[in-house]
């Protein structure tokens, strides 16, 4: 069961042990409400908070909200449920579930946890019984595992249906029985073991379905996401760190009550998700199913060092046996926050290089690039300029003739997209193809988008 309506805090200006702070509920509605239902709500929580509480946003998802509105009881009217945490402790996190009777807000109960961060925070039917469980997930910092309660609410009482640590977890319909699942992944620093648990409903319980032993001897498992891996079965794709420049991806399928990875690594054969940076599984080209991201270096810059290359974001689907298949190349650029999406007809005929002109400023060339380097020809260039000298740089390209195409002009940074200027001295057949590979205004702006930046 998904979210009823849903509050988000859209910037949190304080941050304690990562969880950020607000004093009202008001800058946390995501959706509209009546002026008098917005006004009944915020007073009501401010009013039964606590004295010297603040209201805490949860870390993740993304979409988690300090303040909730959610059919707890089944009774057709909406809980509010609201985090907050008091400012004369750091190791716990309150929980307050407010219910209307006859049209006033009253509290329906409220209880506390131990931890420093509210880490995760969702509602879903868990066991069955068409009702949305509490899942919160609490923290005591970066490093740490965490701890999961799943809660629910029968005659104003609050029942704890499970309580397991965690180092990352996911929740959605693995099993494919129309119901949420959850997977929690843990990982122990200390034994170097680790564990994935699927948790769902059975005989109307929330029950333990099944656990596999995971890698244990790695750095910790960063991230994990349940969807499908492919046209026809759901998959658990589980982001690992192994060591300081390496990264994998684990994928999980429900069979026969088991989970198991059908890309599990062969003794003497390399890990196909094997990277030497984390890039996270995601459905890169919006047709539903999830793709797993790895890291490719671009050829011709086997002389630079790991900091030094241009990494490809390469992203493949499962293939629905023992292997992958290629999707779509990325070029990704936190830092300046932009994605470019590798043309398909440039895949194995192209690489790039990326060079800093200064700390504001990077330029970056894609190449035609064939017979291991024998020939090579400029596509394009994408080159960030600071907004403050960007009306001095786009006077010289005017001045110059050169065609450029702009691409972000808000922010800190403008992006431009240059064109080549002239036909490179090729031979006859090169220069038919790099004549097909280059690209128009258009299609340049088709494979941009911007990306949140980090700095």
């Amino acid at each position: 069961m998904k979210k009823a309506w849903l509050y988000s805090a859209v910037l949190c200006t304080s941050l304690v042990s990562g969880c950020g702070f607000t004093d009202t509920p008001n800058e946390l509605m995501r959706a509209p409400l009546a002026d008098g239902d917005q006004k009944s709500i915020n007073q009501a929580v401010m009013q039964f908070l606590p004295p010297g509480s603040q209201l805490t946003v949860p870390l993740h998802p993304n979409e988690a909200s300090a303040v909730s509105l959610q059919d707890l009881t089944g009774d057709g009217t909406p809980e509010v449920v609201a985090f907050f945490k008091s400012e004369k402790t750091d190791y716990e996190i309150g929980v307050l579930v407010l219910s209307q009777n006859q049209g006033n807000w009253v509290k329906l109960t409220s209880f506390t946890g131990i931890g420093s961060e509210l880490d995760y925070v969702t509602f879903e039917d868990l066991n069955g019984d068409h009702l949305p469980e509490m899942l919160i997930g609490l923290g005591a910092g970066e490093d740490l595992n965490k701890e999961l309660s799943v809660y629910s609410i029968a005659g104003g009482q609050v029942q704890e249906l499970i309580k397991q640590p965690y180092s990352v977890m996911a929740v959605g319909d693995l099993t494919g029985n129309g119901l949420s699942d959850l997977a929690l992944v843990l990982h122990d620093h200390n034994n170097l073991t680790s564990k994935a648990e699927l948790y769902g409903a059975k005989d109307g319980k929330l029950t333990k379905l099944t656990e596999v032993p995971l890698e244990g001897g790695i750095n910790g498992y960063e991230q994990a996401v349940i969807g499908k891996a492919s046209a026809t079965h759901k998959g658990l794709f589980v982001e690992a760190g192994l060591g300081a420049h390496s990264a994998s991806t684990e994928l999980l399928l429900w069979d026969n009550g088991t989970l198991r990875n059908p890309l599990a690594r062969i003794d003497g054969e390399m890990d196909l998700t094997f990277k030497p940076y984390s890039l996270y599984s995601e459905d890169i080209n919006g047709d539903g199913i999830i793709e797993i991201g790895v890291s490719t270096q671009p050829p011709g810059t086997d002389d630079l060092s790991m900091a030094e290359i241009p990494w490809i974001s390469s992203y493949f689907q499962w293939d629905g046996k023992t292997g992958l298949k290629p999707i779509e190349e990325h070029y990704q650029n936190y830092l300046m926050g932009y994605d470019f999406r590798i043309p398909a007809k440039w895949v194995g005929k192209y690489t790039l290089s990326s060079s800093a002109q200064d700390p504001n400023s990077i330029l970056t060339r894609f190449y035609y690039y064939v017979d291991n380097g024998k020939t090579k020809a400029e596509l394009l260039t994408l080159q960030t300029v600071p907004v403050q000298e960007w009306a001095k740089f786009e006077n010289v390209l005017k001045q110059k003739q050169v065609p450029y195409i702009l691409l972000k002009e808000a922010g800190k940074q403008v992006l431009v997209a240059i064109q080549p200027q002239v036909t490179p001295n090729l031979g006859k057949s090169a220069k038919q193809e790099y004549k097909s590979l280059l690209l128009t205004p258009d299609e340049i702006r088709q494979h941009y988008k911007p990306l949140s930046m980090t700095m």
